[in-house]
């Protein structure tokens, strides 16, 4: 496949190689793309919130503050129970 960028963009990818950031134009062009593709996946983050919002997550179990998932869901039923027999009343 072969592709063309604009001068800006051209500029760009060759900021990051030179910086030493990525090895090759290559690697930058992947970079953007899994960047794009996360978005997709994931939802429109600022760029490093998601890997922020991992790394807090990822404290978090090392520091044994989380619920297990089956406990949460029963929570969840009970939670929505309650409120189905409040709004029979």
């Amino acid at each position: 496949m072969q592709i063309s960028l604009s001068p800006k963009m051209q500029k760009f990818v060759e900021e990051k190689v030179r910086a030493g950031l990525y090895a090759s134009p290559n690697e930058v062009i992947e970079a953007g793309l899994e960047s794009l593709e996360e978005k997709e996946l994931f939802g429109d983050f600022e760029a490093g919130e998601l890997s922020s919002l991992i790394a807090e997550g990822q404290r978090d179990l090392d520091d044994g503050r989380f619920e297990d998932g089956d406990v949460v869901f029963q929570k969840l039923r009970e939670t929505s129970e309650a409120r189905r027999r409040e709004n029979k009343s």
